[in-house]
């Protein structure tokens, strides 16, 4: 087990925003994002607990889901996106910028007549109009590590909220992704691995559509999705902000629960493996869909993806298609099943496909040095 600190750069007044990573012999990736607003505390506990429990049940050999997080993912734990706002007490930067608003748009951008609404729910229109030096540190952060999955932290209510965010109108009405059933199988996952989230009188089930329950644009959830492939939850994890200390035990332990089953679930309930060349030589930059529905996955600099996805007993059509500039054609391979606890793994090979102006590849060049032997024989 590896497990280091970083950061990957400073909030407006200077604090560091730090992550931590603790890794085994797997490339699955699931990050823990926490107290994006100041004023929403509980995530910082939870991820920090999060990270003991894994180490420590995978040290003494006792919680066989530590120890395979251990051996086959890497985790990523960052406790504060806003430590200037969590030092004030605000929901803002510095600056008093929503950093839940200040995402680049992605799938929608805000209908007319919608700002008033937006305002009143916390952020404003405009809140991404320069990106604030945390909301460029995520950024920067996920497109280089490209995570499979992310639970993101907040207070306000009790909840599991997923994608889409946005909608194109602006009211409170359902906003359908294209991984609509995973994204709603992964939350009801949270909802009811924790002791009440799933008994909630408010939301059905303890889950609830980001648009359905109130529209916003700017989001991490809609970026993540769309720019990165992952995964990305909500999970509102009490309807008091900044809950009393003799609550907070109970609070966090409830979470981490539910944050480990749904990260199983997430993980090694995916459709995973590996994309080579004909040498074996993993590809880099592939698309993946898993289904005909879904956005795709692309392929890390070995080869390997990892697509969440709802367990079916139906067979699933994986797609495959190479970046343009590789020569290589693409495919598809038919898992039979998706199991819920271990999912779907494949290793494909692609078969390589004759450059432009190449001539017939390998074939062309063999007549070539045989027209040349014939010549100098002559």
């Amino acid at each position: 087990t590896t497990a280091r600190g970083d950061d990957d750069g400073n909030a407006v007044d200077g604090r560091n925003d730090p992550y931590a990573s603790f890794s085994g012999a797997g490339r699955l990736r699931f990050g823990f994002v926490a107290n994006m607003h100041g004023d929403e505390p509980s995530g910082r506990v939870i991820t920090v607990e999060v990270a003991r429990r894994v180490c420590e049940g995978a040290k003494t050999g006792g919680d066989a889901l530590a120890k395979r997080l251990i051996d086959e993912a890497t985790l990523y734990i960052i406790p504060t996106v806003n430590p200037d706002g969590f030092t004030m007490h605000a929901r803002g930067n510095s600056r008093g910028v929503d950093l839940n608003r200040n995402f680049p748009y992605t799938q929608f951008t805000p209908p007319r007549g919608a700002s008033g609404s937006v305002k009143a729910l916390g952020g404003k229109l405009g809140d991404n109009a320069v990106t604030e030096p945390e909301t460029a540190m995520i950024m920067r952060f996920s497109e280089r590590v490209r995570m499979t999955a992310v639970l993101n932290y907040h207070e306000g209510a009790l909840v599991a909220n997923y994608p889409w965010d946005g909608n194109e109108r602006g009211g409170n009405t359902y906003s359908s992704a294209p991984d609509d059933e995973t994204f709603k199988y992964l939350a009801s996952t949270y909802a009811t691995s924790h002791p009440v989230m799933s008994k909630s009188q408010e939301f059905k089930g303890g889950i609830t559509n980001g648009a359905a329950w109130y529209p916003l644009w700017g989001g991490m959830q809609d970026w993540h999705y769309v720019n990165t492939g992952t995964m990305d939850l909500t999970i509102e994890v009490d309807d008091a902000k900044w809950p009393q200390d003799d609550k907070i035990d109970k609070i966090v332990d409830d979470h981490v629960k539910a944050s480990l089953e749904m990260v199983a679930k997430a993980l090694f309930g995916s459709v995973r493996g590996f994309v080579r060349d004909e040498n074996g030589v993993g590809v880099a930059g592939v698309s993946v869909n898993v289904g005909d529905k879904g956005l795709p996955v692309l392929t890390d600099s070995a080869g390997f993806f990892a697509k969440p996805s709802a367990p079916t007993s139906r067979q699933v059509t994986v797609h495959i298609t190479p970046p343009n500039d590789v020569y290589l054609y693409p495919t598809t391979h038919v898992v039979e099943a998706i199991d819920e606890t271990n999912g779907a793994t494949i290793d494909v090979s692609l078969a390589p496909r004759a450059r432009p102006g190449g001539g017939g590849g390998a074939r062309a060049r063999v007549f070539v040095v045989f027209v040349v032997l014939l010549a100098a024989i002559l």
